[in-house]
């Protein structure tokens, strides 16, 4: 499900979709998005942010506080790269990713991929291991692997959205440790020389 106010956004994203062969429904607000979802529920629902009305963070808690729909998962669409002042008390825990506008074909269909085919593998497993093992354990697993991925894809909403200084720092400190790591793998092939070369004096 793709919800946007933008009806030519939705469109777009919709065709873009539905050429790689996905079943898109559309709504252009957040009480249409939840109209829908007691009507059909999707495998995902991207979600814009921006909207008059009930705005994409509260439909999110809407979509969230019901135990119908709350297992779907949810891609927000965003016009700016989200900021840790754009999240503070925002739901952020409940999103997947997030998708910035605009946005190529690829990378969309990247994003999209990235929760579907994992909640696939999710899937079936969690089938494997209540036939083999108990229904007990199974939902254990979904549910630590379902929490594990959200982690996952939320470290990679929270380095996307952080100032640019901050990211400057966290690739200076990268830069430092692979310096520090090619130091010590020269100081290792240093050794293992030194060792070949007394080896072939014996």
């Amino acid at each position: 499900m793709v919800v946007d106010d933008e009806y030519e956004v939705a469109d777009i994203v919709k065709k873009m979709l539905e050429s790689e062969g996905l079943e898109v429904t559309t709504a252009h607000d957040g009480q249409e998005a939840l109209d829908k979802l007691e009507e059909q529920q999707p495998d995902l629902i991207l979600l814009d942010i921006m909207m008059p009305g009930m705005d994409g963070w509260e439909t999110l808690r809407a979509i969230k506080r019901d135990q119908r729909f709350s297992h779907i998962p949810v891609s927000m669409l965003t016009a700016l790269p989200l900021t840790p002042e754009d999240t503070r008390s925002k739901p952020i825990d409940h999103i997947e990713n997030y998708i910035v506008k605009p946005f190529t074909k690829k990378a969309l269909l990247h994003k999209i991929n990235d929760i579907l085919e994992r909640e696939k593998e999710i899937q079936d497993m969690y089938d494997t291991i209540r036939r083999e093992v108990g229904e007990e354990e199974a939902e254990e697993y979904r549910r630590l692997s379902m929490a594990v991925n959200r982690q996952r894809r939320l470290i990679g909403v929270i380095v996307d959205s952080t100032v640019s200084e901050l990211k400057d720092s966290i690739k200076n400190l990268i830069l430092s440790q692979k310096r520090m790591i090619e130091a010590m793998n020269k100081k290792i092939a240093d050794i293992e020389e030194l060792v070949e070369r007394k080896s072939d004096k014996k």
